[in-house]
């Protein structure tokens, strides 16, 4: 079983290494953060501040997790709730300015990003809006091929610090409408959809991993965090 799950998960991520190339692009059209939207790297952020034209403007969270803001200087963004770094970079312009209004969009959720690799018919790397769902990001992806086992939909969380495997029967999801098997899905997460039902999730995590390891490090927006 091992070997058969090791060739297809290496023609996994040939194929969503191709699709990868050009990863759909970001959405113009701004929205709404959802309440309390983590920042998080590559994120590009719309800041006004009322009647300061010079400061108002998208500013892009570098690698190191900083923006450079004027006259504020360098200031972390990186892991910063939304709310929260609004009222860091308010207290900061309080310094220079009376009672400063500022608000903040996301105009690029750049950092939200999740990888969909396997029985799909568009494997590759995901851009979402904040928020999504499993059913979601399958549905952006193409759906599922007729060769995939909906029922073993594996989800690999926090890869790179404490990797968890969860095995999801979405043929529930579609066929049965149970909704709360839908889970929302996370920046980084992994979606890998087999052939075959996957019976043991520690040996399929142990199986993936050098592959998987290999083709986040080329295709991750974090992979200069994780390389430092």
């Amino acid at each position: 079983m091992r070997a058969t799950l090791l060739i297809m998960l290496g023609a996994a991520l040939s194929a969503a290494a191709v699709a990868a190339e050009e990863p759909p692009a970001a959405l113009a059209e701004e929205v709404a953060a959802p309440e309390g939207y983590v920042i998080g790297e590559t994120d590009v952020l719309n800041i006004r501040v009322a009647g300061e034209n010079d400061l108002t403007g998208n500013y892009t969270v570098r690698l190191d997790g900083k923006i450079a803001f004027p006259y504020v200087g360098e200031i972390q963004a990186t892991g910063v709730p939304l709310p929260a770094f609004n009222r860091a970079l308010r207290d900061e312009l309080s310094a220079y300015y009376i009672d400063p209004q500022v608000t903040i969009e996301v105009a690029e959720y750049n950092s939200c990003v999740v990888y969909v690799l396997g029985e799909v018919k568009k494997p590759g790397v995901y851009k979402f809006q904040g928020r999504t769902t499993l059913l979601e990001t399958v549905a952006e992806a193409g759906g599922y091929e007729r060769s995939a086992a909906r029922a073993s939909t594996m989800v690999v969380r926090a890869f790179y610090d404490e990797p968890r495997v969860m095995r999801i029967d979405m043929e529930q999801v579609i066929d049965e409408g149970a909704i709360t098997l839908n889970i929302r899905l996370e920046k980084g997460d992994v979606v890998v959809i087999p052939k075959t039902f996957i019976t043991n999730l520690n040996d399929f995590l142990t199986d993936i991993t050098p592959s998987l390891a290999a083709y986040l490090r080329v295709n991750s927006v974090y992979r200069t965090t994780w390389e430092r």
